[in-house]
């Protein structure tokens, strides 16, 4: 007999070339056939032992030993099972198997229950538990607690057991792990049976039987659980057929447990039933394979039951001498068992607090990394229409005072964007993941945009702000210049921060060369307040400031400085302070660099988009998958600057952007991910599994704020081709286009001339929902403040129309939702709408203590309260009406 998954393994292993991956493959199938054909299971094991042997494959080697050492477990050769995992123990901790070593310290445990030596299966159960804890694998620490459910189960703690039982349940059903299942099933329904509760026990052992294959351990182990209950309920008819059954299959499977359940059982259904002399054919048999194999808890048993018959039967010399015999070795057991609940309470107790703690971890984590998500989305959202407005600003030929202004906008936008990746994407912090690029890199360039992003704020205060390089420093480095950059605008922004008079210094030194290498010391130096001795000694530890005091007059975090220092150990350098009160302070710090090759710095710079490039794009057909218009219009406005014959179809939804994927042919699609009806993973996803190819195989690039990197590997592996971050710089989502359209298929196109830019300006502006006319306003004041829409739009009257119109367009539809999210009570809904409306009112200038707009997207996560919920959703109609009636005026 073999089973379904038996056939499936062999006919993987036929497929595999290489030997070590057939090795693994073969252990697969030991594990599956030691179910039914234990002897079959035996010999294979050797022959892995010596074809990995063969080819020095250690791992092979060692999961091999496990195995053979389980087998002899399961045969009851427990003294040849010890040393043949005593062997597999040794390979693994000096080969570093941490994983191996957990499951042989299970099967250790499992002989030593068997043994009834509790005291030592405690122990390596418990170390399992500690390597798979380390290991962070669930299945694998719930396939010890099981374990530990069954020292409970033999120390006649049912509730414990139980309790160890269903949890273990819910992992592996989460998993799909059958054979855990089966084995967990069997494991309830003893506990159940113990508990006298037998029609629990029954289903239990049911559930297990359903999921087992005949002819296999786990079969039999079901009926012989079944034959129990039917014997507990005094249907012996039944509990002798199926405990018949099972003695059968477990002479064939060579199973001994099974071996000694069926002739116990069998015996004191005789026993119940007044057939005497049977029933000591039944416990003889019991008793001769119990004793062979020193299984004292069923020696102790059997013995009970020996007395019990022989009373019956009237030879009372043997029933007392059994009797004599089961107290001994009861109290022998219940001696070694009394050690052993003392220890397994303090293990138990371990366990839970250490479950606990894990449970309280990772709500931590997750509530952090919620948190960190939404304050990088939320930070990046505005960022994205700062960063896309001032360099389509720059495009237009501005002033010198104009390109003054912009320049700094855009250096500062984009170190905020640096900080915002590292100090946001918490994961890296807390691990120690920040990477460190090598790249060349002008130093007088980073040095130059340091000194002119601080500038104005130095000539505010009337202070000097100036850098100095030593002549013999090369100005192209090879390191990274984001971070020096960070360090640097740390340093010297808190220079200029606490300087009132006088001046600040960046003064760069050479202070070592060898060969291509060169150790280049940074020293910025002010005449500021200085920092008292007490502080110099903690000055770079997190949310240090010199006194309450400083921190009252100037603000801040104090984290700046113990991030610099992070930054300078990552790059290989060291950081130091000195100061004096009064007099000033000087934070130095030494940084290695190689020297790099100018012309190479140069072409790198210089990076031009080439005219077949430029072609390409004028004939691509895109579909651009966003709900928030302002985005839209970015996106669009980049591309069209660039390719002004570009096809781009416009979406708001998934559901809308798969709509057009079939009714018409795209090149490329952007997809944004956060959108109302269907987000666009959900969307990626329908895409990749439910069109027809070629369709489901278009090229999908997800432009959205969330830059998690959890976040990514979920649009990867939905189907995603590629990510680009909010807000996206314009050579990089050129790049990534390029880099993904099919070339040889748009060439031969000919250009075809698409509307201008502004085409949507007319658009149909029908709106959902007019507000009343009628209505009066309900806050003294306006409420809208158009000066953020000026602010990205300029001076252009016709633009900043055109930003209102599709707000009066949206904003209605967004309300609508809403109302339609709260009727239903679909909490999504109502999330998604709210965080579409508040990036839109954000842009009107409509500011969140009136809208509350932020706090009902959070609300929307609890729909406990819904009456806040409706409370929110009416102030923000309210708000929406009479922003509605403001804007219209301004566009009059």
């Amino acid at each position: 007999m073999s089973t379904e998954k038996y056939h499936e393994l062999k006919k993987h292993y036929n497929t595999l070339t290489e030997e070590n991956e057939k090795i693994d493959c073969l252990l697969d199938i030991v594990l599956e056939i030691r179910n039914y054909d234990i002897d079959e299971a035996q010999q294979l094991s050797d022959e892995i032992l010596e074809r990995s042997r063969k080819i020095n494959y250690k791992i092979g080697e060692c999961r091999g030993l496990n195995n053979k050492g389980a087998i002899y477990w399961l045969k009851g050769e427990y003294d040849k099972g010890l040393d043949t995992l005593r062997e597999a123990q040794k390979m693994a901790k000096e080969y570093g198997f941490d994983a191996i070593k957990a499951r042989i310290y299970i099967n250790f445990g499992n002989i030593h229950r068997d043994l009834g030596d509790l005291s030592n299966a405690s122990k390596y159960y418990q170390w399992a538990l500690e390597i798979n804890e380390e290991l962070g694998d669930e299945l694998a620490q719930a396939s010890v607690l099981i374990s530990i459910s069954n020292l409970h189960f033999d120390l006649l703690d049912y509730e414990n057991a139980l309790d160890y039982a269903n949890r273990c349940l819910e992992i592996f059903k989460k998993y799909e792990a059958k054979n855990r299942l089966i084995s967990v099933y069997h494991n309830l329904g003893n506990i159940y049976l113990k508990k006298e509760d037998n029609d629990n026990a029954l289903i239990h052992f049911k559930k297990s039987l359903e999921l087992t294959e005949a002819n296999t351990v786990g079969h039999m182990m079901a009926n012989s659980g079944i034959g129990k209950v039917y014997y507990k309920q005094g249907i012996f008819d039944k509990a002798r057929k199926y405990l018949n059954a099972v003695l059968v299959q477990a002479v064939e499977l060579s199973n001994i447990e099974a071996q000694i359940i069926s002739e116990f059982y069998l015996g004191r259904v005789h026993f119940d039933e007044g057939n005497y002399r049977e029933a000591l054919l039944h416990f003889d048999r019991a008793f001769d394979t119990a004793n062979e194999h020193s299984r004292k808890q069923d020696i102790m048993s059997i013995h009970e039951m020996f007395a019990k018959v022989y009373e019956k039967i009237g030879d009372i010399t043997e029933a007392f001498e059994n009797l004599k015999k089961y107290e001994a070795l009861k109290e022998e057991i219940f001696q070694q068992n009394t050690i052993n609940k003392l220890h397994n309470l303090q293990i138990r107790h371990e366990i839970e607090f250490a479950v606990k703690e894990k449970e309280i971890a990772e709500q931590s984590a997750k509530l952090k990394q919620q948190f960190i998500a939404n304050m990088s989305h939320e930070i990046r959202t505005p960022m994205n229409a700062i960063v896309g407005m001032t360099r389509l600003l720059l495009e237009k030929n501005p002033r010198a005072d104009q390109l003054k202004y912009l320049n700094a906008i855009t250096q500062s936008a984009d170190n905020l964007l640096v900080i915002i990746n590292d100090i946001l994407d918490f994961s890296k912090i807390e691990a120690g993941k920040i990477t460190v690029e090598y790249i060349e890199f002008s130093l007088r360039s980073v040095l130059r945009n340091v000194v002119h992003l601080l500038r104005f704020k130095a000539e505010e205060k009337g202070i000097a702000l100036r850098f100095d390089i030593q002549d013999s420093v090369p100005d192209t480095l090879i390191g990274d210049p984001t971070r020096l950059s960070q360090v640097l605008m740390n340093l010297a922004g808190n220079a200029v921060k606490f300087t009132e008079k006088g001046s600040v210094k960046i003064i760069c030194n050479q202070i070592s060369l060898e060969q291509n290498h060169l150790t280049i010391d940074f020293r910025i130096v002010d005449t500021g307040i200085g920092i008292s001795e007490e502080y110099v000694q903690n000055i770079f530890e997190s949310f240090t400031q010199a006194g309450t005091d400083v921190a009252r007059k100037y603000g801040g975090t104090g984290l700046g400085l113990t991030i610099s220092k992070q930054l300078v150990e990552l790059m290989n350098g060291s950081i130091a302070v000195e100061s004096k009160i009064g007099e000033g302070t000087t934070f130095s710090f030494l940084l290695p660099f190689e020297i790099g090759n100018e012309k190479q710095l140069q072409q790198k710079e210089e990076f031009i988009f080439s005219e077949s490039d430029i072609d390409i794009l004028n004939k691509t057909k895109l579909l651009l998958v966003d709900d928030n218009e302002f985005n839209t219009i970015l996106a669009v406005d980049t591309l069209k600057a660039i390719a002004p014959h570009i096809q781009i179809t416009e979406a708001s939804s998934g559901q809308m952007a798969i709509d057009f994927i079939k009714k018409q042919p795209f090149d490329i699609v952007l997809m944004d991910i956060q959108m109302p009806m269907m987000s666009g993973t959900e969307a990626t996803r329908m895409i990749r599994t439910t069109l027809e190819a070629p369709l489901s195989q278009i090229k999908i690039i997800a432009m959205t704020a969330n830059v998690m990197k959890n976040d990514i590997e979920l649009y990867m592996q939905t189907g995603m081709n590629d990510h680009i971050p909010k807000p996206f710089k314009k050579e990089e989502l050129i790049r990534k286009l390029l880099r993904h359209l099919d070339k040889t298929a748009i060439g031969p196109r000919s250009i075809l001339k698409s509307e201008s830019p502004d085409a949507f300006n007319n658009q149909n502006t029908d709106r959902l929902t007019e507000p009343s006319k009628d209505a009066a306003p309900i806050f003294e004041g306006n409420i809208t403040d158009p000066r953020f829409l000026i602010s990205f739009a300029g001076n252009d009257t016709e633009k900043q129309k055109k930003y209102v119109n599709i707000f009066l367009q949206n904003a209605p539809t967004l309300l609508s939702q809403l109302q339609t999210g709260w009727s239903q009570k679909n909490y999504e809904m109502i999330k998604i709408s709210a965080h579409s409306l508040k990036t839109q009112l954000n842009y009107m200038g409509v500011k969140e203590e009136l809208s509350h707009v932020f706090e009902l997207e959070q609300m929307a996560t609890h729909s406990h309260k819904h009456l806040e919920i409706n409370s929110l959703i009416k102030n923000l109609e309210i708000v929406c009406r009479q922003a509605f009636r403001e804007l219209e005026d301004f566009i009059k």
